[in-house]
């Protein structure tokens, strides 16, 4: 298994301005991490979730991409969010491969799961709110690397955001191995791999 990860919420630091290079892998995007990371980690925190803007919106953690699992209100399942592409964020091939499988309806039906990926802004305090209603059900970074990790907790001025369990939740796990079996040749997938003999 995965071991989770911990996340210091950041807004003093960014990774990333409108109108820059975050939506591209260059160099330049991560040397802003290098201080506020030896900070996070003499606080006892793995990575980075970088925040943005006077609202502290949610961007990405450390080097990857962020998603949040959160039960809907309507009671139809749940909502997999992550930031929108707004050029602050990388369009990684691993957050795309997420987003389709979380809305194919044949995904869902194969893992029993009722989805609905959303790219929309969203903060930290939308963040700590599903937590104290107890909606927030699992925080996922994703990347090409880690494919898919699980976080447990965020730091977040002074307090600790806990993400149930201490591993990868329903929908990380299912996420993280489908697109497993399509890299490794186990499962084919709508044209997204060959499987070759």
């Amino acid at each position: 298994g995965l071991e989770a990860v911990s996340l210091l919420a950041v807004s003093d630091n960014v990774r990333a301005w409108p109108g820059g290079t975050g939506s591209h892998k260059v160099a330049g995007n991560y040397s802003p991490g290098f201080l506020p990371q030896k900070a996070a980690a003499q606080q006892g925190y793995d990575q980075i979730l970088w925040l943005f803007g006077e609202d502290r919106r949610i961007t990405e953690a450390g080097a990857m991409n962020f998603f949040v699992v959160v039960k809907r209100d309507d009671g139809d399942g749940l909502d997999l969010i992550t930031a929108p592409l707004d050029g602050t964020i990388l369009p990684g091939v691993t957050r795309a491969s997420c987003l389709a499988l979380a809305g194919d309806p044949e995904f869902q039906k194969e893992t029993s799961l009722r989805l609905h990926p959303q790219e929309k802004v969203y903060t930290m305090s939308d963040l700590a709110k599903w937590s104290s209603e107890g909606k927030l059900l699992e925080a996922l970074a994703i990347g090409t690397a880690v494919i898919i990790g699980p976080c447990n907790r965020i730091g977040y001025e002074g307090k600790d955001i806990v993400i149930p369990g201490n591993g990868l939740g329903p929908v990380g796990t299912a996420l993280r191995k489908k697109i497993l079996d399509i890299q490794e040749g186990r499962a084919e997938w709508k044209g997204w791999a060959v499987v070759c003999s």
